[in-house]
């Protein structure tokens, strides 16, 4: 990925879509906390370029619940939530691919800007 990198991090936890209440507000919490900790200054009117990649327990991809749209979501709507970017109008390329895992679940979300 070409540009300037301005984050690279990994979330460990339950990775969910908007199919469970109780356990998106989970998930969520888990990613508002985790990126809020993280030291970063507010990326705002910049072009960007994000990557995420979910690492799903393989039992939970037979279903249409974990889409790649369903995944992206939450992740997007946490970084405006907590004001690390303003909008995501301001992502101009976004590459999102999961992976079957009998580990932990993840996600690896790194953010450069666009050159």
């Amino acid at each position: 990925m070409k540009g300037k990198s301005l984050l690279s991090t990994n979330i460990q936890g339950e990775i969910m879509t908007n199919s469970n209440r109780q356990k998106i507000a989970k998930w969520r919490d888990s990613l508002d906390r985790t990126l809020a900790s993280l030291h970063f200054q507010k990326i705002h009117r910049k072009k960007l370029r994000i990557s995420l990649k979910f690492w799903i327990r393989s039992n939970r991809l037979q279903n249409r619940r974990n889409d790649l749209d369903n995944l992206t979501k939450p992740v997007l709507d946490s970084m405006k939530r907590i004001g690390m970017i303003e909008d995501d109008a301001f992502i101009f390329h976004l590459d999102v691919s999961k992976f079957p895992t009998n580990g932990e679940e993840e996600l690896q979300l790194i953010i450069r800007e666009v050159t």
